[in-house]
């Protein structure tokens, strides 16, 4: 399929008529699911509002129920709530028993929460590369030079990492694959769902995710041995009583194998997500759809294309669409494309996140707690470039995930609008 050039050829930037009516509304999110709700309802009038709230005989916990849903969902023994995806991330490191100041390798290309995570753990986060067609760390990026405990594999964008090939490479070593999940919940490789190849899996289901509950995050596991030291690193050194808890009593009991903190998902949150996780396969549909049919559309546009996982990904999530410049625009740099596509199409095309090697967000040296691993933080990274990674930061344009869940209309605007740009 092709697109045709529009004929006012001055971009809306300068003036021009925009491609798209300013009258034609773009899908809204999040959309709420049709049990949310009375979900929250039942939450505000039943008398337990959190994990820590006493039994009240027969009303069970959204959170232990999403727990078993969400497990169910990924296809795991285990899945512990929390409170944020960052949290998600803390005590899945915590978890692993690592000594502090050991290093955690991290691709460049993710959100500063990924690199963070580790700092709050005790342990120095070691920047490395990225795959230049996936986004994602792959085992040639690892530098096994710095005698990592754990590697923290991000699924970015729509594509996953190859988790089963960076294990191959780790697991011999004793090093441990976390997966960091945020931009992946339901995509599978081979089949397998996303945070059910490493050891551990994380996810956020914060406020723009594609399974959202305003703030909110889980780990999933098979290890049964990790899992119960994950409940007590999230709820203050308790894990869950059992399967049925007295009235008058708390789902939790102090079994205290290791000093936690209170990371709990709270009863409202687990509600939404609950009903949340209902529709998320259904929207998964849409978006994939809408999504194959741009990249047909864009087809006939020289040099551009969309972000396309590996051969073994056998469904994508899409957290951001991610459109791939091989060449931009004469004159142009992606900043520039993607204001140009903001104003053409009323909906906000943006940069992917600056890369962690020179993101702001990411300064262990201005906390004075952090000083021992700041100062090998530094140390290690004086020296490194990350070539795959500026490339991708310097190519590529981003939009929602809920641009994606609207008509074929919408998927031929967009591609009229990225035409128009290339033949200014």
């Amino acid at each position: 399929m092709t697109t045709s050039i529009p004929l006012d050829r001055r971009l809306a930037v300068d003036g021009g008529r925009p491609v798209r009516p300013p009258d034609r509304p773009w899908p809204r999110w999040p959309i709420p699911a049709p049990d949310a709700a009375g979900n929250l309802s039942a939450v505000l009038t039943g008398g337990r509002w959190a994990i820590s709230s006493p039994s009240v005989g027969d009303t069970g916990l959204f959170e232990r129920r999403f727990a078993a849903d969400f497990a169910r969902y990924v296809g795991t023994r285990h899945c512990v709530p929390v409170d944020h995806g960052s949290s998600a991330l803390v005590v899945a490191l915590e978890s692993l028993g690592l000594g502090y100041g050991e290093t955690v390798l991290v691709p460049a290309l993710t959100w500063t929460a990924s690199a963070t995570a580790a700092l709050r753990a005790g342990l120095v986060p070691v920047l490395v590369d990225v795959d230049r067609d996936t986004g994602c760390v792959g085992p040639d990026d690892l530098d096994l030079s710095v005698d990592p405990r754990a590697v923290v594999a991000v699924h970015w964008a729509s594509n996953m990492a190859d988790v089963p090939a960076l294990d191959a490479v780790t697991r011999p070593r004793g090093i441990s694959v976390v997966e960091d999940c945020a931009q992946a919940h339901g995509a599978t490789w081979q089949g397998r769902q996303a945070g059910s190849l490493g050891r551990l899996g994380c996810f956020s289901f914060q406020h723009g995710k594609v399974l959202t509950c305003g703030e909110g995050g889980a780990v999933v596991t098979d290890d049964d041995t990790l899992a119960p030291v994950l409940q007590e690193l999230r709820a203050d050194s308790r894990r869950y009583r059992g399967d049925r808890t007295p009235a008058g009593e708390l789902d939790l009991e102090e079994s205290a194998g290791v000093q936690g903190a209170n990371f709990c998902l709270n009863e409202f949150s687990a509600a939404v997500a609950c009903a949340q996780l209902t529709t998320l396969d259904d929207q998964h549909g849409v978006r994939n759809h809408n999504y194959r049919l741009l990249g047909e559309m864009l087809n006939g546009v020289d040099g551009v294309r969309l972000l396309r996982p590996a051969a073994d990904q056998t469904r994508i999530s899409i957290y951001e669409g991610t459109i791939v410049f091989d060449e931009l625009p004469a004159g142009m740099d992606n900043a520039a494309v993607a204001a140009a596509l903001t104003a053409e199409l009323g909906r906000r095309f943006y940069c992917t996140d600056e890369p962690l090697h020179r993101s702001r967000l990411l300064q262990p040296w201005t906390k004075p707690l952090l000083a021992p691993l700041a100062e090998r933080f530094a140390a290690i990274h004086r020296e490194r470039t990350y070539p795959n990674t500026e490339w991708l930061a310097a190519h590529t344009v981003q939009t929602h995930h809920s641009t994606f869940l609207g008509t074929e209309q919408d998927m031929e605007d967009i591609a009229a609008a990225v035409a128009k740009v290339f033949a200014r």
